[in-house]
């Protein structure tokens, strides 16, 4: 009879020929003690921005018009305006694609799936996302009054009633007159500066990937003011404002939820604690027990 010989990856222990997942550790995100939790000032900030981001969104933009621009605005349009109204349409929709990826990365991607699902940490997650909801009511509540007040024309405004006939939706709605400041913009780089400090101080993804990740987000809202511009959509200027503003927030919201405030006081040492100190016209030496 045959003898059987066994395979060698037989006689292996299961766990080293495939070893499992679930037993590799990781290490959960924790929120610092020291840092201040969302509370009710940050509820009523949230609250305020979201409502008069409503409101700004229901009143139509202010009837005078405005409809100056500066001379790199003119520059830049006549630089970054693709030439077809096919190219213009393409590059709105690639804007609109990256602003879906962007603003909804920090709440689902870094607090949903890497933080709460992956590392193991409800608690670190949920703080993240109430302070992403924060800057986001901040930016749109800014961005909405702004918009409506001074109810600019879009690039694309100048060739209604031309090229683009006036009975389109982009000539005859109010969109037309909320051209200042870039919401795409203003949302993507609030997105970005959020990434970047979430990755930084939480260390989600542990090292260089943290900085990859924020360098991307960065890139990605770069992309979209481009895109907003080749799409005749707003003008440099618009860009650049909203640019600014949701960097602003996007970095400022965030580091002040970081910053270390609830210091616990410091427990007192045990043992001998000597020193010196001056006694007259010589030293003496001191000490608490």
């Amino acid at each position: 009879m045959p003898s059987l010989k066994k395979n060698p990856i037989d006689v292996l222990p299961p766990d080293l020929v495939f070893p499992r997942l679930d037993q590799t550790p990781v290490k959960p995100v924790r929120w610092d003690p020291e840092w201040p939790r969302f509370g009710l000032a940050d509820w009523i900030v949230t609250g305020s921005g979201a409502a008069l981001a409503l409101g700004a969104a229901i009143l139509p933009p202010q009837r005078k018009h405005y409809v100056s621009t500066f001379g790199i605005d003119d520059r830049a349009r006549k630089t970054l305006r693709l030439p077809t109204v096919e190219g213009r349409y393409i590059a709105r929709d690639a804007s609109d694609v990256i602003l879906s990826l962007e603003a909804t990365w920090p709440f689902f991607v870094d607090a949903l799936i890497s933080t709460w699902w992956f590392r193991g940490s409800p608690d670190a997650a949920a703080q993240m996302a109430l302070v992403d909801g924060e800057a986001l009511a901040i930016v749109t509540a800014i961005q909405g009054a702004t918009n409506t007040l001074v109810s600019r024309e879009r690039p694309y405004g100048q060739t209604c009633g031309g090229i683009t006939p006036e009975t389109t939706n982009d000539c005859e709605g109010n969109v037309r007159y909320r051209s200042f400041f870039s919401g795409h913009s203003a949302f993507t780089f609030m997105a970005a500066g959020l990434i970047c400090v979430h990755h930084q101080k939480l260390d989600l993804l542990r090292g260089v990937g943290d900085e990859i990740a924020c360098v991307t987000a960065y890139a990605g809202a770069a992309a979209t003011g481009v895109l907003r511009v080749a799409g005749d959509m707003h003008y440099i200027s618009d860009v650049a404002v909203g640019a600014g503003v949701g960097t602003l927030v996007g970095l400022a919201v965030p580091l002040l939820h970081y910053r270390r405030v609830n210091l616990a006081p410091r427990e007192k040492a045990s043992g001998v604690d000597m020193h010196v100190m001056p006694v007259g016209a010589g030293v003496g030496v001191g000490g608490t027990f």
